[in-house]
């Protein structure tokens, strides 16, 4: 049988390539990891990895048990959270994916007051589009997922859900920072910067565009939330964004955030997801709970 100490020690050397670098990450003796993938190599009957000058290289067989050791260390992971639950301990790991958008409004608030009241979890924060969630979600990279509009599937459960309206996010002293309301053929004239066509957003605005006979096309594309508040700063266009993901730099006057009309586009509804085949721990049925209700107190307020 493959012990846990001896998968976990090749993950680390999978993932770093370098022996030393995955003895510095372990706190170990680089001898006592070529120790345990010796053992490794000895129970599956074949060789994993490969010593050069340029640091290791994987075998063909250390390549198959690369891609399913981190699964299976998640999976050992949760077993023993489960049992800590058991016992009424109060300990784990969240996994969460998120969406770079909620993580101001949603995200950052919720964790703060869930790792106040339980000091012994901890949690994984990674930003992805709603399609690479999916994704982590069924390979068990994650236990949650945050996202605008994310796909309906049969196996991933929205939680539950809320909506939110987007607006024009602009600096001060854009044309259009005085308006009250603003369309999408008055968008049309103006530079815009958008993510890319993954993200559910941009998929809506599309659709809104195509209804109203109007082509948006972005000066600037990209996934970045720091870099589309950074060209926006800059003057270098219009965001489309919820109001919660700017709600500093509004308040600092750094920009402004404009309505669009609300006949034309879609309010964003932003859906707190797992896998429908995985068990939940307690670390995770907290975490949900805890951004189920921000989602709510979010919806209803009127800023949003």
């Amino acid at each position: 049988m493959i012990s846990g100490r001896a998968l976990r020690y090749f993950d680390t050397v999978a993932r770093c390539r370098s022996l030393r670098q995955a003895a510095a990450q372990l706190h170990i003796a680089p001898t006592a990891i070529s120790r345990q993938i010796d053992l490794l190599e000895h129970q599956l009957g074949a060789p994993l990895i490969e010593r050069g000058p340029n640091g290791i290289r994987l075998t063909a067989a250390g390549e198959l048990l690369a891609a399913q050791a981190q699964r299976t260390l998640r999976d050992l992971e949760r077993v023993q959270e489960h049992i800590a639950d058991l016992k009424g301990l109060r300990t784990g790991r969240v996994s969460l994916q998120v969406a770079e958008g909620v993580v101001a409004g949603v995200l950052a608030p919720a964790l703060a007051n869930m790792g106040q009241r339980y000091q012994h979890l901890s949690f994984d924060i990674g930003i992805a589009s709603a399609s690479q969630m999916v994704q982590a979600l069924r390979r068990g990279d994650a236990d949650i997922g945050l996202s605008f509009f994310m796909p309906r599937h049969d196996d991933i459960v929205p939680f539950t859900s809320a909506e939110l309206h987007h607006y024009a996010v602009m600096a001060p002293d854009h044309p259009l920072a005085e308006a009250a309301e603003i369309s999408l053929h008055a968008l049309a004239d103006h530079r815009l910067i958008l993510p890319d066509e993954s993200y559910g957003v941009r998929q809506a605005l599309e659709r809104a565009a195509h209804r109203e006979g109007v082509t948006l096309a972005p000066t600037f594309k990209t996934a970045s939330l720091e870099t589309q508040k950074a060209l926006a700063l800059n003057g270098a266009g219009v965001l489309i964004l919820p109001p919660m993901a700017v709600v500093r730099e509004c308040r600092l006057g750094d920009l402004v955030s404009i309505p669009l009309s609300p006949l034309e586009l879609e309010a964003a509804r932003i859906d707190l997801c797992v896998y429908r085949h995985r068990q939940r721990s307690f670390a995770t049925e907290a975490c949900l709970s805890l951004l189920a209700g921000a989602l709510q107190t979010l919806q209803a307020s009127p800023s949003w």
